[in-house]
């Protein structure tokens, strides 16, 4: 999803309808408004509550509920046992969710029956860009992380992302790369976006149907 839009751009622009009756940004609880404000940059701001008001509206689809009444739990943090863990929807009929953003760019997986972890980064440029193989590895290892519940409370160097011609990247967890189209309108599989990584990682993730929302692609 491209976050430099509004609410009903970005519905159009994935052939969504929003729901009729209030605005997108009600739909958010006092947890969410509450982390929004303590983001000083305007733009990083936006960004990041339209990235919250999209979750919502998919997971809304996904559940036949209004994105308002979504609402969310924490998971206890592996780390500290506190509840500040992974969020998970309540009720959610075993929907997992894993959102990921970076700079104005998206990516929401959900997946009904089993964990996912989805990451996505930009490539920057220059003499104090991260090499590419790295951020490769990074994207990979924090996908499986996500997948796994564990977040950053593990160190992303200490996971074993594997060969990815055999898409199994830690253990039990498998995944897949996703390409980017270049942009809105470039049909998948005509080149990824050149400022993107993105990852996707679960349990008997090659076991599973994948449907695939535009412009993202999967490869192995």
């Amino acid at each position: 999803m491209r976050l430099d839009d509004t609410a009903a751009g970005l519905a159009r622009a994935h052939g969504l309808t929003l729901p009729a009756g209030s605005s997108a940004a009600a739909w958010l609880d006092a947890d969410e408004r509450a982390r929004a404000a303590r983001l000083l940059d305007a733009t990083d701001r936006h960004r990041w509550l339209l990235s919250h008001v999209a979750t919502r509206l998919l997971v809304g689809l996904a559940l036949d509920r209004h994105p308002a009444d979504v609402t969310w739990r924490r998971e206890p943090c592996r780390r500290c046992g506190g509840p500040h863990g992974r969020p998970v929807v309540v009720d959610g009929d075993d929907l997992h969710v894993s959102l990921s953003r970076s700079g104005d760019t998206a990516l929401l997986a959900l997946r009904r029956g089993l964990p996912v972890g989805v990451d996505v980064e930009q490539v920057t440029t220059g003499p104090a860009a991260t090499p590419h193989d790295d951020l490769h590895r990074w994207v990979r290892a924090e996908a499986v992380l996500k997948s796994t519940g564990e977040g950053l409370t593990r160190d992303p160097a200490a996971v074993d992302v594997g060969d990815p011609a055999r898409a199994r990247w830690s253990g039990e967890v498998e995944g897949l790369d996703l390409d980017l189209a270049a942009a809105a309108g470039t049909a998948p599989g005509t080149g990824a976006d050149p400022r993107l990584l993105a990852a996707l990682a679960g349990p008997a993730l090659h076991g599973s149907s994948l449907g695939v929302h535009l412009p993202v692609t999967a490869s192995t």
